[in-house]
C-alpha cells in the first residue's frame, strides 16, 4: 500500500525534474529571445521567429532569428538576405556555432549569407536553433531595406519567407528605458529637424542626440532634458543646424538619473532635401569681355566661406575660387575662355545657386 501511495509523488517529481532538465538544456538563447518574437512566419514545415535588430553601438547591427524544423528530413542550410549588393555581413565570416555547427558562406559576390549544417542530422522533428548575423548599420538603416528574405532547406522541402521590418515596428530587443513611440527626422531650412515622442518615462535624466556622417562613428550634437518619471506622453524636438552633405544618421542616447544608458534605433535623413536659404547671386557685367564681378547678396557671416566655380556647358571646370563672407569677387577670364556661354555656380554650406555668363 505504501509503495502504491508513493507512486504519484514519484511520478510528479520525475515530471518536474524532466521539465527542469529540458528547460536547462534548451537551445542557446540570445538576449531577448526568451521573450515573444516580434514576427513569426511559417512555410513548408519551417517556423521562422524574428527577435529584432540590435544596434551594437559600434557601427554594426545584429539580427537574431530562431528557426524550427518540423520536417522528418535533417536541416541542411539556411540563407538570409543582406542589406546591400556586394557587401558581406560583418560576422560570422566562415564558421558559426549555436546548438549546431555550421559552415558560413559570406562573400563579396552576392547579397546572401548562408549557414550550411555540419552536424545537423538531428535537427529535425521540431528541433530548433538560433541564428545571429551582424551587418553594417549604415547600410542596414539606409532607408532602402524594409524586408529580409529567408530560404531554408531540409531534404526535399524548401521554406521561403519574407519579413517586413516596417510592419514589425520594434527594431530593438532591448528598448530604451523610456517607452519610445517614434523617432523621426526631416530636412528643413535650418538643417535637420528631429522629433521623438515617449509614451512614458521612468528616471529619465536626458537625451543625448548623436549624429554620424557614415553610420559608424557617432558624436553628440546636443542634449535635451528628460521628464524624469511620468506616465504622460511627451514630445521632444531638436534641430541639427550643421548636417553633412547627403545622408545623415541619428540616434538617441538616453541617460537615466543613475547613469544607465540605452540607445534608440538609428534613423537616416538625406540633407540633399534641406531647403537652404536662397543665395542671391549677382554676376556683372553680363555679357562680359572677360572681366567679371561676383557678389552674394545673402548675408554671410565672416566665418562662412563660399566656393565659386565657372564651368562650360559640358561641365568642364574653368576656374574655382573661394570667397569669404562680406567679400566681392573680381575675376579676369581673359585668355582662359573663348567666346561663348558659361555657368557661374556658387556653393555656400547647404545652399547653392548658378547663373549663365556670356563671354563675348
Amino acid at each position: 500500500m505504501k509503495t502504491k501511495s508513493l507512486l504519484p509523488l514519484f511520478t510528479l517529481l520525475f515530471a518536474l525534474f524532466s521539465f527542469t532538465a529540458s528547460a536547462q538544456s534548451g537551445i542557446p538563447c540570445p538576449a531577448g529571445c526568451d521573450k515573444d518574437p516580434l514576427c513569426v512566419m511559417e512555410d513548408n514545415c519551417f517556423r521562422f521567429e524574428y527577435f529584432g535588430a540590435v544596434d551594437q553601438g559600434n557601427g554594426t547591427t545584429q539580427l537574431k532569428f530562431k528557426v524550427i524544423n518540423a520536417a522528418r528530413f535533417p536541416f541542411e542550410h539556411i540563407m538570409f538576405e543582406l542589406p546591400g549588393q556586394n557587401l558581406p555581413a560583418v560576422a560570422p565570416t566562415a564558421s558559426y556555432i549555436s546548438k549546431y555547427h555550421y559552415a558560413v558562406q559570406n562573400t563579396f559576390n552576392d547579397s546572401l549569407i548562408k549557414f550550411t549544417g555540419l552536424n545537423t542530422a538531428t535537427f529535425r522533428y521540431d528541433q530548433a536553433d538560433v541564428f545571429r548575423y551582424t551587418v553594417d548599420s549604415a547600410t542596414f538603416h539606409n532607408g532602402l531595406n524594409s524586408t529580409i528574405e529567408i530560404v531554408a532547406k531540409a531534404g526535399t522541402l524548401v521554406g521561403t519567407v519574407t519579413f517586413n521590418l516596417e510592419e514589425c515596428e520594434d527594431m530593438i530587443i532591448v528598448p530604451l528605458p523610456v517607452e519610445l513611440v517614434s523617432f523621426k527626422g526631416a530636412a528643413s531650412s535650418q538643417g535637420v529637424a528631429l522629433t521623438w515622442t515617449t509614451a512614458s518615462e521612468k528616471n529619465n535624466d536626458y537625451f543625448s542626440i548623436q549624429h554620424s556622417a557614415d553610420g559608424r562613428n557617432f558624436e553628440s550634437v546636443g542634449y535635451v532634458q528628460g521628464k524624469g518619471t511620468t506616465s504622460m506622453a511627451s514630445t521632444y524636438n531638436f534641430n541639427h543646424t550643421n548636417p553633412a552633405p547627403g545622408k545623415n544618421y541619428y540616434r538617441l542616447k538616453q541617460v537615466d538619473l543613475d547613469g544607465k544608458t540605452a540607445y534608440s534605433p538609428v534613423i537616416v535623413v538625406d540633407a540633399k532635401d534641406v531647403k537652404a536659404a536662397a543665395l542671391n547671386l549677382t554676376v556683372y557685367p553680363n555679357p562680359t569681355d572677360g572681366q567679371v564681378n561676383i557678389k552674394l547678396e545673402r548675408a554671410m557671416n565672416s566665418a562662412e566661406v563660399a566656393r565659386v566655380m565657372i564651368t562650360d556647358l559640358n561641365g568642364r571646370l574653368i576656374m574655382s575660387q573661394e570667397i569669404a563672407g562680406g567679400q566681392e569677387l573680381k575675376l579676369n577670364l581673359k585668355d582662359k575662355v573663348k567666346a561663348g556661354l558659361y555657368l557661374v555656380k556658387v556653393q555656400a554650406g547647404a545652399s547653392s545657386t548658378f547663373q549663365k555668363l556670356i563671354v563675348r
